[in-house]
């Protein structure tokens, strides 16, 4: 028995070996980020799928399984054109979003265009600020009645009717492709900085001339990075809100994002018809983006190897004062004129079209910004408090789970590594308006229904790829060898973490706690969802003003959320860099 027993002894030894080497610091903490990772973005996509083939009974007290939502969206006029709206909208912004994106990404990355390292901040400022304010800005200079410039045109000019009218669909690409250029620039500007200048010079050795390098060799070698700035721009275009629900609702330019929303919202709300509407936009990103990913990403650079290149810096002559002069009317015509104009209408007790110096007051200022002496607007501006309070605890949480993951993603390798990087891409697949319906169906009935508690969750699911890319990027520049070598001298992961890896992250922990910030602040998609009575948000603040208040006051609460987030974008510019961004 004693020999038996001593055997035993030894056999059970080695299996509570490895227990105990699978039971660590490293293990147990990213085992428990990738379970809250999972389910954060697992159970509302869940939910929302199987509510999508759930119907309405009756007088809506009971439901049944049915696939009547989705033969809803074939035979009712109305959602059959708000997918065709959709996908023309989204098709003309990535296509006006591409050519402004790389020509301004040529221009600033190679060429001798004066000033150009001053103006590559300026290009991204429409990335930071809301696509919803821009539209109202636009409204506001361009419409055709009270329009700024079309009242201009007739007083002056003696025009009859209107030049611009940016309330319609051409209006909606317009202002949609400005707001999202950046995204085309950031892709296309870091792989033309990248770039083996050697494959240009056997171009020009041959008898090429500048136009024929560029469309011919400069161009093709970027071309994945153009189209993956396009898909992104297609999937962000696709899943706006804000901005057709100003320039489109009102004049029959409906998009499914807006019917989403139409579905989601008021006393005859049915969130599986809007689950349904989710799912279609929803899959259509989701493909898109799993293309980028998968097919396009993998390709970039294949011919851009070896280190240290830096490409040659064209001299375009006396063009560069035209390269200058273009990125100039971009940035005027697409931030400064518009938030101008915005500025203008703010100024006024009620806006008419004209510039009346007499009526210029602060009034509207006053009012949005010391919104607890009037009740009236009350419900609108606090937001303010709200949006400061959902930024600030979203990034940080989402900043803390980032990092666990983040490690676990690069620093350990199996199959557990790879199913959590492709649970992190997930939420990009997916608009803000879309995971919106998947949390309002899943917590709907949970006591974090209508608070705040709601709202972060819908933040941190939908944003927290981007905090975590973010460290991503400076995690794969740290070596790996600091951290092993802190774990050979003795030091728990916990201890390497703490005084080895964090110290380093440091500049890209900040990076993305401040980039996530500035997000929060503008996001609208999600709030327009999830927000209540007493948990409204900035942006939902200027969405209700819009609605039941007059233009002037609108414009005084979005001036006051662009001055913060411009801010915010100065401090992020400062901490993270030029390069931050390309994360």
């Amino acid at each position: 028995m004693n020999a038996e027993a001593a055997r035993g002894t030894f056999a059970a030894a080695p299996a509570a070996s490895r227990w105990r080497a699978l039971i660590t610091q490293e293990s147990v903490s990213t085992l428990v980020a990738s379970a809250v990772v999972a389910a954060v973005v697992v159970l509302p996509l869940a939910t929302m799928i199987v509510s999508s083939f759930r119907v309405l009974d009756g007088f809506g007290f009971s439901s049944h399984w049915s696939l009547d939502n989705y033969r809803a969206m074939l035979h009712d006029r109305i959602l059959r054109a708000a997918l065709v709206n959709t996908l023309l909208i989204s098709t003309g912004s990535t296509l006006l979003a591409t050519i402004f994106g790389v020509s301004l990404a040529w221009i600033n990355a190679r060429t001798n265009c004066p000033w150009r390292e001053k103006l590559e901040p300026l290009n991204l400022i429409p990335f930071f600020l809301s696509p919803f304010v821009g539209a109202i800005a636009w409204h506001d200079l361009a419409s055709r009645k009270i329009g700024l410039l079309n009242t201009w045109a007739r007083d002056y000019l003696g025009v009859q009717g209107a030049v611009l009218d940016v309330d319609g669909i051409y209006g909606i690409i317009w202002v949609t492709a400005i707001f999202f250029t950046p995204l085309v620039y950031l892709f296309v500007v870091g792989s033309l900085r990248r770039m083996d200048p050697a494959l240009e010079d056997g171009a020009r050795t041959t008898g090429a001339g500048l136009l024929r390098t560029t469309l011919t060799v400069t161009l093709p070698l970027v071309l994945p990075a153009i189209l993956s700035g396009a898909i992104i721009v297609f999937v962000s275009s696709a899943g706006e809100f804000g901005v057709p629900f100003k320039l489109g609702t009102p004049y029959g330019w409906e998009t499914l994002t807006t019917q989403i929303f139409s579905k989601a919202v008021g006393d005859d709300a049915n969130y599986y018809l809007g689950a349904a509407l989710s799912m279609v936009l929803g899959c259509i990103t989701a493909l898109l983006v799993w293309v980028q990913q998968r097919v396009i990403a993998p390709r970039e650079f294949v011919t851009v190897t070896g280190k240290g290149f830096r490409p040659n810096v064209i001299d375009l002559g006396a063009w560069k004062w035209a390269a200058l002069g273009y990125n100039l009317a971009f940035i005027l015509i697409g931030v400064i004129v518009p938030l101008v104009a915005l500025f203008i209408v703010s100024l006024h007790p009620v806006w008419m079209g004209r510039i009346i110096p007499a009526d210029i007051t602060f009034h509207n200022y006053e009012r949005v910004l010391f919104w607890w002496r009037d009740d009236h607007i009350r419900s609108a501006t606090n937001g303010i408090g709200n949006s400061l309070i959902l930024a600030f605890a979203g990034a940080s949480i989402a900043i803390a789970l980032a990092i666990p993951v983040s490690y676990m993603i690069h620093r350990t390798r199996g199959y557990g590594s790879r199913v959590l990087d492709f649970l992190c891409v997930v939420p990009i697949g997916f608009p803000g308006i879309v995971l919106a319906m998947g949390v309002l169906i899943t917590y709907i009935k949970t006591p974090i229904y209508a608070t705040l508690w709601i709202l972060l969750l819908g933040y941190i699911t939908r944003f927290f790829p981007y905090g975590q890319r973010n460290i991503a990027s400076v995690m794969l520049a740290v070596s790996e060898e600091l951290d092993q070598s802190s774990r050979m001298a003795g030091a728990s992961w916990f201890t390497t973490l703490k005084r080895v890896t964090l110290p380093l992250l440091k500049p890209g922990i900040f990076a993305g706690w401040v980039l996530l910030f500035i997000i929060f602040l503008r996001e609208l998609s999600i709030s327009i969802i999830l927000y209540t009575t007493g948990t409204e948000t900035l942006s939902v603040g200027v969405y209700y003003l819009s609605n039941f208040e007059n233009e002037p006051l609108t414009a005084a609460l979005s001036i006051a959320q662009t001055v913060i987030l411009l801010a915010c974008v100065i401090v992020f510019r400062r901490v993270a860099g030029r390069e931050a961004l390309t994360a």
